[in-house]
């Protein structure tokens, strides 16, 4: 018996290893007719599940093999290669490529050309919604879905990012600035003059989130420092109180903050009725939040709805308000034999769904730029002081409160302050690439005055934001000053933005509408570099464009001119002299000292990881915010 047990599985794994070499063998027969450079890899590596276990055990395990770091494949299945070695592991390769296994192919493209075919095509080339299930904890979104049912719920998303958004976005960047400033200043040790932060990634992280709840939801928020008697009639049991509504265990904040964190990534690993029943804490709060969160959203919804039945809504200027008068509009057709809700309108579900998605793309992501900002300033202290320089500039001395968004916003985004968001954006894209799918039969798109050929039969596309972001074809680079490279794409240098190149290929956004979006007008007639289409996909291109990019610009802009117009970044190198050290040292000695910061935090940053966006891992950068002619090191800057 044991004989043909043995027998019928060695003949199962002979016949597998066969089946693999003659479908690789073919597959790499079709990548060389097709004309496309291509990576050999042993297995699939599409997939949340694969992914983490090829990150987390097999990339590590054969780190342990010195003869295993000349080998190329293992460079190619980091989930994150891109991000973990930057341009180095593409070598003789294109800008565009294959990585071909037994069972699949997988196009990558760091190629403009080839990314705003891809993007515009959509049809043809879908977003792969099968893989972000995980988001759809709380209803079905606009991101999770394709075809006419995403094109009527991007219909009904789009007119909330308006220009009227935008000035709310604007105001409240300048006041929660103020506001993080004056929590900074209450910590202990710290006064208004000068505040040492040990990690601003968190207090970036609740600033953006005051914002979202502020211009997305109508809800404004108070910091830990500030009393509750501030939002007056605004105040709001649980939503945006330091207590959580009765029956429940955390607040609109504490949930949302959780819902939106790493922690979702357990829905993608096991089913919900196994979470509900799990004995880890751990589990046991990740379902609470997001009971707790879709209970606080189905009250936001309804208290949207009593607004309206006031006739308030035009006076709405909030991202939520938008979902619940379509979803009112057609329902009230629908009674009247007009319309259905289905085709013009949004379910429930939906409208939770979407809340969750504009909470969960807004926040974490624009907290990210401005906390890289922050170390990216702090290290470069000469772009620092060019970029205080323009700030007083283009607003002299007026204060924050008489800042125009008309007037302000526009001069400030175009100039060194605009270039600062962009250059961070660059070196750390909020998402590390696009995916796309390649259904069907197979496509081809032009490249260089050539025609190439894309797999198709549900083939993964990458658009890949990291190298694509540091190719010489697209960006202004000189040697760099930071290391002995011949050019300095990867390094941080805001002054590229500053460069107009009128031969760009990529024009100024007219005043019309795109893709269904109002155009901002601080992006009409800009002075700032523009690379090429298909170059710059930080917020992706075409019809499935980001509709909260102008969102994330604009709070960006005013919480970088609010705090630089005001404060010095500097990092914090008592790790290394103390303060009353520094006071004794001689010029050359500090900068030798600000230099050992200067390689400790680039290290720092080098060492972060991508999960959903780029986190930073194990110790934080310290800083601190001085007024401006107080600093320790401007003398550093000239």
């Amino acid at each position: 018996m044991l004989f043909y047990i043995f027998l019928a599985f060695s003949s199962y794994v002979v016949y597998t290893v066969i089946h693999r070499i003659v479908s690789l063998r073919r597959n790499i027969a079709l990548a060389k007719s097709w004309g496309l450079p291509y990576v050999v890899l042993p297995f699939n590596e599409i997939g949340v599940a694969r992914s983490a276990l090829i990150g987390i055990f097999l990339i590590p395990f054969l780190k342990l093999f010195p003869f295993t770091h000349s080998w190329k494949w293992p460079k190619f299945m980091d989930p994150f290669c891109h991000w973990t070695f930057l341009r180095s592991h593409i070598g003789s390769h294109s800008d565009f490529y294959a990585t071909v296994s037994p069972n699949s192919f997988h196009f990558e493209s760091i190629n403009a050309e080839v990314n705003t075919q891809i993007v515009n095509r959509r049809t043809e080339f879908q977003k792969p919604i099968e893989i972000y299930t995980i988001v759809n904890i709380y209803g079905r979104n606009a991101l999770t879905s394709d075809g006419p049912d995403w094109k009527r719920q991007r219909k009904i998303i789009a007119p909330g990012f308006t220009e009227k958004n935008n000035a709310r976005v604007w105001e409240l960047g300048l006041k929660q600035g103020q506001s993080m400033l004056g929590y900074w200043a209450s910590k202990e040790g710290n006064s208004i003059e000068e505040m040492k932060i040990r990690n601003t990634a968190l207090d970036t992280a609740t600033l953006a989130l005051h914002i979202i709840c502020g211009a997305g939801f109508g809800i404004p928020q108070v910091w830990p420092h500030e009393d509750e008697s501030i939002l007056g009639d605004k105040k709001m049991v649980g939503l945006n109180t330091k207590l959580p509504a009765e029956g429940h265990k955390l607040t609109f904040k504490e949930a949302l903050v959780y819902s939106t964190g790493l922690q979702i990534a357990w829905f993608s690993v096991f089913p919900e009725w196994f979470l509900k029943r799990s004995p880890f804490k751990i589990h046991q709060k990740l379902i609470a939040a997001r009971d707790d969160c879709l209970f606080y959203f189905k009250e936001l919804i309804e208290q949207k709805r009593n607004y309206r039945r006031l006739g308030f809504e035009q006076d709405a200027t909030d991202l939520i308000s938008p979902l619940v008068k379509a979803s009112d509009d057609a329902e009230r057709a629908k009674a009247e034999g007009n319309g259905t809700s289905q085709d013009e309108g949004l379910t429930e579900e939906e409208i939770t769904g979407n809340t969750f998605i504009i909470m969960f793309a807004g926040h974490e992501t624009t907290a990210n730029v401005l906390h890289f900002s922050f170390l990216y300033l702090a290290i470069n202290l000469a772009s620092q002081k060019h970029l205080q320089a323009d700030i007083d500039e283009k607003v002299g001395d007026r204060p924050p409160s008489s800042w125009s968004y008309q007037v302000d916003m526009r001069n400030l985004f175009n100039s060194m302050v605009g270039g600062v968001l962009h250059e961070t954006i660059r070196l750390i894209p909020p998402v590390p690439h696009i995916p796309k799918i390649s259904r069907g039969p197979v496509k081809q798109v032009n490249v260089d005055g050539r025609t190439i050929t894309i797999p198709g039969n549900d083939s993964f596309i990458h658009l890949e934001n990291v190298t694509l972001n540091r190719s010489r074809r697209y960006y202004p680079y000189s040697p760099s000053k930071v290391t002995d490279c011949s050019d300095d794409l990867d390094d941080f240098v805001p002054e590229r933005w500053l460069q107009k190149n009128t031969s760009s290929g990529s024009e100024a956004p007219s005043e019309k509408q795109v893709d269904g979006l109002e155009v901002a007008s601080f992006e009409v007639h800009g002075s700032l570099f523009r690379p090429v289409k298909g170059a710059y996909m930080a917020f992706s291109e075409g019809p499935r464009s980001c509709p909260g990019r102008r969102f994330a610009e604009v709070e960006v802009i005013a919480v970088l001119s609010l705090i630089f117009k005001q404060y010095t970044v500097e990092l914090d190198v008592r790790p290394w002299a103390s303060d009353e050290e520094l006071e004794k040292m001689s010029q050359q000695q500090k900068r030798d000292v600000y230099g050992k910061a200067q390689k400790r935090a680039l290290e720092l940053i080098r060492g972060s990881r991508m999960t959903f966006t780029v986190k930073m891992e194990g110790d934080p950068v310290p800083v601190r915010f001085v007024r401006q002619g107080k600093e320790r090191f401007g003398d550093l800057a000239l």
